[in-house]
């Protein structure tokens, strides 16, 4: 039984190894208790967002563009974790090995992908998640160990997409039952972000607390991103991220959060997310897009509060890694795969007060 928007209802399907599923959070007697306590008492929407105030002073990463070859091996002591717009992912896409342009277009995003602990992935088409059923294969086919947890579309007709989580599960695991849709019954944006809590998987061996974090997938619309406008996507995120935060803490005392994707918006447009206390672009000004124009896309975290950050950061640029001509690049995507490395073990926790209670206006829904 699981917490979902009213408007997204649940979907699920499997893949030949590992369970491919939509999950709601819930997981525990007390997270449930609590849940419930939300739907009866009105418990969260975005009909009544708050002013949010605060600071951030100026931090430095060292960003890097590696080469597929780089990132192979993963760290034993540390976790890869990207955010990728795989442009128009859908059964066209999918089905394509070699394309006009002679590359091997799903072979190309699986062999990305594998490089990762965790991707969170944007623009995934089709009502049935096939595509994503397909890379997931692919990635196993050759002794892989993957999964992923995908949501329903969202969006209009027209422009109507699925996010997705794809995870290394012997490095890396979602915690079962904490999978959602962020409820937007105040439809502030126009697709609502996608929230899921994952824990890393350490030696049997190891004295160690392996790092758990509640990941927020996001894909705005990018005419909804002036900063300026206290009522754009970019300014809603900043409210998204703080009630997400409110709400895991009190279901899991979570006090790890990453929002990341392509949020159309450069690191000086990132409105009121940019002030939030400790909030920082892990991106910086690393160009994420094919041409290396823009910055669109994002790594977010609270650099107060997850130390587990380990300073390295970059983007695949698969142009030059595989020695492609834009256009060919293009049938691959517009975007580049942004990446952060984090420790694979739990920092000590900082001493935090516990967020202020959720007012009782907002609702969740239980399906």
């Amino acid at each position: 039984m699981g917490l979902f928007s009213k408007r997204r209802k649940k979907s699920s399907f499997k893949s030949s190894l590992p369970l491919l599923r939509w999950f709601g959070p819930g997981a525990t007697t007390a997270g449930f208790l609590y849940a419930v306590y939300l739907v009866l008492t009105g418990g969260w929407s975005f009909s009544s967002l708050d002013e949010l105030i605060g600071g951030d002073e100026d931090a430095t990463f060292r960003g890097e563009t590696v080469s597929l070859d780089q990132l192979g091996g993963l760290p034993e002591d540390k976790i890869l974790i990207a955010t990728f717009n795989i442009e128009n992912f859908g059964d066209k896409k999918a089905d394509t090995r070699v394309n006009d342009h002679g590359v091997d277009v799903m072979g190309t995003i699986a062999q990305i992908v594998s490089r990762f602990d965790l991707v969170a992935i944007q623009e995934i088409r089709g009502d049935d998640g096939a595509a994503l059923q397909k890379l997931v294969n692919l990635l196993n086919e050759s002794g892989g160990t993957f999964a992923a947890t995908i949501s329903d579309p969202i969006g209009n007709e027209a422009r109507r997409e699925c996010y997705a989580f794809v995870y290394n599960y012997s490095r890396i695991r979602l915690i079962p039952g904490s999978a959602y849709v962020v409820l937007d019954s105040g439809e502030r944006m126009y697709r609502e972000p996608m929230v899921a809590s994952f824990q890393t998987v350490v030696p049997p061996e190891s004295n160690q607390t392996p790092f758990r974090f509640t990941a927020i997938n996001v894909h705005t619309d990018p005419d909804e991103v002036d900063p300026e406008d206290h009522d754009s996507e970019i300014n809603v995120l900043a409210s998204v991220f703080q009630r997400v935060r409110d709400f895991e803490f009190r279901l899991r005392m979570e006090d790890d959060f990453i929002l990341l994707g392509d949020l159309n918006a450069g690191p000086d447009q990132l409105g009121q997310l940019s002030q939030i206390n400790g909030m920082v672009s892990l991106a910086g000004d690393i160009k994420t897009n094919v041409s290396r124009k823009k910055t669109n896309d994002h790594i977010l975290i609270d650099r107060i509060v997850t130390a587990e950050y380990a300073g390295r950061k970059g983007v695949v640029s698969f142009v030059e890694d595989l020695n492609l001509t834009l256009e060919q690049a293009d049938s691959i995507s517009d975007h580049l795969p942004l990446w952060a490395e984090f420790s694979r073990f739990e920092s000590p926790a900082p001493v935090i007060d516990a967020p202020a209670s959720v007012a009782s206006s907002r609702t969740r829904e239980l399906e």
